[in-house]
C-alpha cells in the first residue's frame, strides 16, 4: 500500500487540521478560510469536526456570505463572457455579410465561388468552435460552483447529523437516568 493511499484513508487530527488552515485554533477561522475548512470535512476526524463547528458557531452564516460573493463574481464573469461572445459573434456575422454579397456578384468564377464558400465554412466553423468553448467553460463554472456548494451543505449536514446525534445521546442517557431512578 502506498504511502498516499494510507494517508487518504486516516482521518484528519484537530492538529493537521490547524496546520493545514495555517490557524492556531478554529477561533481563527475566518471566511477566507471557510471553504477550504468545508472541503477538507469529509477527510477530518468526526470530533475534529465537531469542535470546530463548536468554535465557530456561525460557520453557516459566513458559508453563506462566503457563497453569495462567489455567485457575484461568477455572475460578473459570465456577463464578460457574454459581452466578448456578443463582440465576436457581430464580427463573424458581419464577415459571413460581406463574403454573402461578393458571392451575389455574377462576374465571379466557379473558383471565387467556391473559395468564398469555403471561407464561409471556416467562418462557419469558428462560431461553432467558439461556442464549444462557451459551452465548456459555462460547464467548468457550474463544476466549480457545484463544488462548493456541496462541500458547504456537506459540512452543514456533518453539522447537524453531530448534533442530532449527541441530542439524541442526551435524550437516550435522560431515559436511561429516570427509568433507574423509578
Amino acid at each position: 500500500m502506498s504511502k498516499e493511499s494510507r494517508s487518504i484513508a486516516r482521518p484528519y487530527t484537530e492538529m493537521q487540521v490547524l496546520k493545514k488552515l495555517d490557524i492556531p485554533d478554529f477561533r481563527h477561522l475566518t471566511k477566507d478560510k471557510v471553504i477550504e475548512f468545508a472541503t477538507m470535512v469529509p477527510r477530518m476526524n468526526p470530533e475534529v469536526a465537531k469542535k470546530a463547528l463548536e468554535q465557530f458557531p456561525n460557520f453557516a452564516s459566513t458559508s453563506l456570505d462566503v457563497m453569495k460573493e462567489y455567485r457575484t463574481i461568477l455572475e460578473k464573469s459570465m456577463e464578460q463572457d457574454q459581452e466578448n461572445a456578443k463582440i465576436c459573434y457581430d464580427m463573424y456575422g458581419r464577415v459571413m455579410a460581406a463574403l454573402e454579397k461578393i458571392l451575389e456578384e455574377d462576374n465571379l468564377s466557379f473558383e471565387e465561388k467556391t473559395y468564398i464558400l469555403s471561407e464561409m465554412k471556416q467562418v462557419a466553423d469558428e462560431v461553432s468552435r467558439k461556442d464549444l468553448e462557451k459551452t465548456n467553460a459555462r460547464m467548468k463554472v457550474i463544476s466549480i460552483a457545484s463544488g462548493v456548494a456541496a462541500a458547504v451543505v456537506a459540512i452543514l449536514g456533518t453539522a447537524i447529523g453531530v448534533n442530532l446525534t449527541s441530542r439524541q445521546n442526551d435524550i437516550t442517557d435522560s431515559e436511561d437516568y429516570e427509568s433507574k431512578n423509578t
